[in-house]
């Protein structure tokens, strides 16, 4: 399987999401259902998250789980069609403003973004369309990448309202460095998702030329750093429930490291980010280029965390085991209408078509190979 391959993969993905007007089920959209809409306990909202997750059934169309466009995955293609262009589609810059000025509008009042449905996490409960910072950071890292090519009328105000919303109303942990919550009503520290707040505030203050927001994403970034374990690993989050470590997440984490130590220039940030990225490479990464969802074992196999490992080996320069990734998702996970499966077992694949959770991801991995060729 050749590079052509590869952008015939990336092509029919953004097909069949055009096709469908970018509107999907996800993986934990299961609450969406008005049939569960009344459940109130938060140990049977998480039981049927989970349930969602991983049934091999769709239980969607039962449940009468409506299809949504989300923000997240409108930054993931954008981001992927800035990175190839036209080796994706000829009219890539009109599908570009199209997402980017889509992704614009749908910013809420308060200058974030959220996803489209009701979630319970191990400790919250976040309502529909709730802003978090992950959501708000990917809209507003996509958002500068369109407005750094000059295409974007205005860009700078939903940039600075996203910025703003970070700063001044998400919860802040000011303790050896500072630390983002999740959301105006979830305070808990998750350490990818506090970085990838600093990781758009370090860029938004180089394009606002606000010094503030580079200096609050500096002591972000150390507060990470100062968590990170011997191996070069960080768990999850903070809470004694959250010690997991899994593949994307620590991709996110290195990736952001990197940025801000780039543009920062600290050296301590950068040593870190390359700890942890060898950490990733050498317990994520199959003989055969499958990637690892945890460090202990090789399923299940999953098209979020395929998608997420070609960005992260790309950005580190190890181009080639990512064109190797591409190559086994094309091969392993590839439907044959174009969109990709959302997870690999031992003894069976789930072949639901996720449209944020696995193939906005798995588009946004084969665009940055794809930028490498």
């Amino acid at each position: 399987m050749g590079m052509s391959d590869i952008a015939d993969a990336a092509r029919g993905v953004l097909k069949w999401a055009v096709e469908t007007k970018f509107a999907g089920h996800d993986p934990h959209d299961l609450l969406s259902s008005p049939i569960l809409s009344g459940i109130e306990s938060p140990m049977a909202r998480l039981l049927l998250l989970q349930l969602g997750r991983r049934s091999v059934l769709n239980l969607r169309t039962l449940l009468h789980v409506p299809k949504s466009e989300n923000p997240k995955a409108l930054a993931l293609f954008l981001m992927g069609l800035i990175r190839a262009n036209e080796r994706v589609s000829a009219n890539w810059a009109t599908e570009s403003s199209r997402l980017a000025m889509r992704l614009a509008d749908v910013s809420l009042d308060s200058g974030g973004w959220g996803y489209p449905f009701p979630w319970q996490s191990r400790t919250h409960f976040l309502g529909s369309n709730t802003p978090n910072i992950v959501t708000t950071s990917f809209a507003g890292m996509a958002l500068l990448e369109w407005q750094r090519l000059s295409l974007m009328p205005d860009g700078r105000v939903p940039i600075g309202r996203a910025a703003e919303y970070i700063v001044n109303r998400i919860p802040r942990l000011d303790q050896d460095g500072v630390a983002f919550g999740y959301a105006e009503s979830d305070p808990q520290i998750v350490f990818n998702a506090s970085l990838l707040g600093a990781e758009f505030l370090v860029q938004a203050g180089r394009l606002l030329e606000r010094t503030d927001y580079i200096e609050l994403a500096h002591r972000a970034a150390r507060f990470v750093v100062n968590h990170q374990r011997t191996d070069g690993s960080w768990p999850y989050g903070l809470e004694p429930s959250q010690h997991w470590i899994d593949s994307f997440h620590t991709g996110y984490t290195v990736l952001s490291l990197k940025t801000i130590a780039d543009v920062v220039g600290d050296d301590v940030l950068h040593d870190s980010a390359v700890q942890g990225f060898e950490y990733y490479r050498n317990n994520f990464i199959e003989p055969d280029f499958a990637v690892r969802y945890f460090p202990n074992g090789r399923y299940p196999i999953d098209s979020h965390a395929l998608g997420q490992a070609m960005v992260t080996l790309c950005v580190f320069g190890d181009v080639d085991t990512a064109r190797n990734v591409a190559r086994w998702s094309c091969e392993h996970m590839r439907s044959e209408t174009g969109y990709f499966y959302y997870q690999r077992r031992r003894l069976l694949t789930n072949r639901i078509g996720y449209m944020r959770w696995s193939n906005a991801w798995m588009f946004r991995g084969l665009c940055e190979v794809l930028s490498h060729e």
